[in-house]
């Protein structure tokens, strides 16, 4: 077994709720730590539906959060098709529109290092608010990769907060 690459990456299901219309009233994953980590990947996958979402990648000052922000800079990507992705787009806090079509991949990827603000936040999540107010299931994984500290055991603790 490749102990190294169990230590190295977490995947979070962030989509626990029923996946059908996941958007309607807004979506706010939960808080992810990421003081051990040193990047995370948000996987969407949008299976059907037509509704459409405005996603961003928010960074938080504590775990409630009582503040949050877009994360300043973060990239991501799209996929209408098994193994074939658009080119990285480098976005602001602004964040990009899902469109309405179903059956489609995104990536969203974050460092530690662009999490930004003016003190030492280490706390992100991902936001989708609702555009288009129809039925859209999506699930949603955050992989969260290239650890800073690789505990003991080959495992990281939790980022969950």
């Amino acid at each position: 077994m490749n102990t190294q690459f169990l230590g190295d990456h977490k995947i979070i299901h962030l989509s626990t709720k029923a996946m059908r219309d996941l958007l309607q009233g807004n979506y706010a994953s939960d808080v992810i730590n990421m003081r051990d980590w040193q990047s995370c990947i948000f996987v969407i996958n949008q299976t059907s539906g037509v509704g459409q979402g405005e996603v961003s990648i928010q960074r938080c000052d504590t775990v409630l959060p009582l503040t949050t922000a877009g994360a300043p800079s973060w990239r991501w990507r799209k996929s209408t098709s098994p193994d074939a992705w658009n080119d990285w787009t480098q976005v602001s806090s602004s964040g990009f529109l899902t469109g309405t079509s179903p059956d489609k991949m995104f990536e969203c990827e974050i460092r530690g290092d662009e999490i930004g603000g003016t003190s030492d936040w280490n706390y992100i999540r991902l936001n989708i608010d609702q555009v288009t107010d129809s039925e859209v299931d999506i699930d949603i994984i955050a992989i969260m990769y290239n650890g800073r500290y690789i505990e003991a055991d080959g495992f990281n603790r939790t980022v969950l907060t």
